[in-house]
């Protein structure tokens, strides 16, 4: 099954440099040096490596799919101004991790024999396109991303099919009390807040979507457990 990744097309240029080490500790920054490269060449031999970079119950994970969200990845945190250097192989299993993940509840999804109606996808296809100013900015940003609305389609149709998959199979409930308790840890925490019924929304929204979060995360991991997963990278 072919999977999109849409996202709104942001050029970056990133510029990385090595600057002389002020203590004068010539064998120190030699040491840095050979480092670096050592992990330049790493980088290039991982990037010019073949096949998936994991398989879940014989779906397997494209390499491409990988490499491209870890790129993304890289240049968010480098425009956080974030070092990245010792953490390429968190980042590089939490990245396969969520698509392990996402895999999971799509065949999860498909399995459980969910059905999507022309008027629920429209809907969500509608909500998509607000993102966009007008229709040459949605169509520039198809190009970009070199797919086609039929294909942003079928994606949106999936993740209503993984939305609903979720909802049917995890239970989200936000009480008074802990609303009560949310604000009232606010309050120690800031100053000139406003009364418990004008934040009681808001309060929810975060709870919920923190519930929702542990909810999903608990979720996949039964289902890695019950799967059969070998991960390649």
């Amino acid at each position: 099954m072919k999977k999109f990744l849409m996202t709104l097309s942001i050029s970056t240029v990133a510029a990385f440099g090595l600057t002389a080490c002020s203590s004068g500790d010539e064998n120190a920054e030699s040491d840095k040096k050979e480092e670096k490269t050592e992990q330049t060449e790493k980088q290039a031999s991982e990037s010019k490596a073949e096949g998936p970079v994991a398989v879940v119950n014989g779906e397997e994970i494209p390499r491409e799919d990988f490499n491209t969200r870890m790129e993304r990845m890289k240049e968010q945190y480098s425009q956080m101004g974030m070092d990245m250097e010792g953490k390429e192989d968190q980042l590089k299993k939490s990245i396969v991790d969520q698509m392990i993940g996402s895999e999971l509840l799509i065949q999860s999804a498909e399995d459980a024999g969910i059905e999507v109606t022309d008027e629920e996808l429209q809907k969500k296809y509608e909500e998509f396109t607000k993102r966009f100013e007008n229709e040459e900015q949605l169509q520039k940003a198809l190009k970009d991303n070199g797919t086609t609305e039929e294909e942003v389609k079928e994606q949106l149709k999936m993740q209503i099919k993984v939305d609903e998959y979720i909802a049917d199979n995890t239970e989200i409930d936000v009480s008074e009390k802990e609303l009560k308790q949310q604000y009232e840890a606010m309050k120690k925490q800031k100053e000139d807040v406003k009364s418990f019924e004008e934040m009681k929304p808001i309060l929810k929204q975060q709870l919920q979507s923190q519930k929702e979060q542990q909810a999903v995360g608990k979720l996949v991991k039964e289902l890695r457990e019950e799967a059969e997963v070998e991960v390649k990278i």
